[in-house]
């Protein structure tokens, strides 16, 4: 590493943490079906890949 360390605050981090959103449970998300393999060959046959899609494309291969 170069540069000087920063000494740890552990009460600046204890602030922090107060701060924070509670944690989002897996069971409170919503329930979707993401087919992969089907928008990785669909990006594949237009030349791109699967980030460079529209949404409206993306969106074909999303099940809610």
């Amino acid at each position: 590493m170069s540069g000087p360390m920063r000494k740890f605050n552990y009460s600046e981090y204890c602030k922090s943490l107060e701060s924070m959103p509670e944690p989002i449970k897996a069971s409170e998300l919503p329930k979707v079906k993401l087919d992969l393999r089907g928008a990785r060959k669909y990006a594949a046959q237009k030349g791109v890949s699967v980030a460079m899609l529209t949404e409206s494309e993306k969106k074909r291969f999303i099940e809610e």
